[in-house]
């Protein structure tokens, strides 16, 4: 049975009590709900105002040892909170979607965080955890555990960082963190989990490093600002809703592994008109790519213009041929080494990094087709003259000097 527990604000501290409700004032008091299950408290909520939450150790002398499923998500109230040492779980969604929560303390008994626990509380940039705590620890006000998963991210520069020792980015790690603008993933993250980085609006710039295997869906929903993604070869599936609604993506690279794209991958990225789809893809799902939602039938629809590129009898073909949108068979254009459709500074770069490779007795990285694209003055090599042509090539084109 759900019982309350009241707790009353004074100047010096917080004074935890059994007390009738109506012996405090309106605004002063604040109500723990709770339920006793084995002798042990788990706290299911709160009511009453109250911006400092300080979990208690104990109820009717029993131990406190959980915060219950979204037990204050959405509380518009909370500025800091204490998870005193007696916690042990603190549950999937606990302190969602709390808007003002800033500070975070944890004892040293928490063991288990909760899916998207602490998601969408975008000023929270200090995290203390206790130096005793054998699961979790903080790091730049992250929280990372003993698997050197980042669980949390807490800060409000808009560079973000990450433990250059990180293996993964935990679920919903940077969901909805509205300051960040830049990130940089360090070549140790083999995954990225699902919605890590979803409603990250300012997020523009980020890079996914090859040693990335696994990207979980809804990856980079509404991430507006960004217009550029290219996705390394270890890479062997884009899950469900990865990138549906980055309105400002125009350029996208595929890894030649890639084997499946989910469902509403790419739904609503307007700006994203044409797309290379490599042979390794046998699996296209409902609205992955070149569709949008229209607001005036309330029904999804094409893309405008959206043209799909791949090899004939590919499965890029026949979902072109399903959904109605322009097939073109892959060809290289000079200069286009990443084969996204643009001559740009990317390009230029990949000549520079070939060049270095063949400098130095190392195997090309280069497909042969690649090599003629690279080849920019045709002296049959390739070296830091052709990416200053492509360079000039990208400048004249930007500037409008050349369509």
């Amino acid at each position: 049975m759900k019982k309350t527990f009241f707790a009353v604000v004074s100047a010096a501290a917080l004074a935890f009590a059994s007390l009738p409700a109506a012996s405090f004032a309106a605004g002063k008091d604040f109500a723990f709900e709770y339920e006793i299950k084995d002798e042990q408290v788990t706290v299911t909520g709160g009511t009453g105002f109250m911006d400092t939450i300080n979990i208690p150790s104990e109820i009717e002398g029993l131990p406190v040892t959980a915060v219950a499923d979204s037990a204050f998500a959405g509380n518009e109230d909370i500025i800091s909170c204490t998870i005193p040492d007696s916690v042990k779980t603190v549950g999937a969604k606990a302190f969602s979607n709390c808007p003002k929560l800033g500070e975070l303390s944890i004892g040293k008994g928490l063991t288990a965080i909760g899916d998207y626990a602490f998601t969408a509380c975008p000023d929270l940039d200090t995290i203390d955890i206790s130096s005793d705590n054998p699961t979790y620890t903080a790091f730049n006000n992250s929280i990372y555990d003993n698997e050197n998963t980042l669980v949390l991210y807490g800060g409000k520069q808009p560079a973000a960082s990450i433990l250059y020792t990180a293996k993964a980015i935990g679920k919903g790690a940077f969901f909805g963190k509205t300051n960040i603008r830049m990130l940089f993933i360090p070549e140790s993250i083999t995954s990225i989990g699902d919605y890590a980085f979803s409603g990250c609006v300012s997020l523009w710039s980020v890079e996914i490093p090859d040693s990335v295997v696994s990207l979980g869906k809804g990856c980079f929903i509404s991430c507006n600002l960004i217009s550029d993604v290219e996705l390394g070869n270890s890479l062997t599936a884009i899950p469900e809703d990865c990138f549906h609604s980055c309105s400002s993506l125009e350029k996208v690279s595929l890894g030649d592994n890639i084997t499946s794209i989910g469902d509403d991958a790419f739904y609503g990225c307007t700006e994203l008109k044409n797309l290379y789809v490599p042979p390794s893809v046998t699996s296209i799902g409902r609205d992955a790519i070149g569709r949008k939602f229209d607001v005036r039938s309330s029904a999804s629809e094409n893309i405008a213009g959206f043209t799909i590129r791949g090899e004939k009898g590919s499965q890029a073909e026949k979902y072109a041929s399903e959904y109605g949108f322009s097939f073109t068979e892959k060809h290289f254009i000079k200069g286009d080494i990443n084969d996204d459709g643009y001559i740009d500074a990317v390009d230029a770069s990949y000549v520079l990094r070939e060049y270095a490779l063949v400098s130095s007795d190392q195997p090309s990285s280069f497909a042969s087709e690649q090599k003629d694209a690279a080849d920019w003055n045709g002296d049959g090599i390739i070296d830091a003259v052709d990416a200053s042509g492509i360079l000039a090539e990208y400048a004249a084109i930007a500037t409008g000097r050349k369509v």
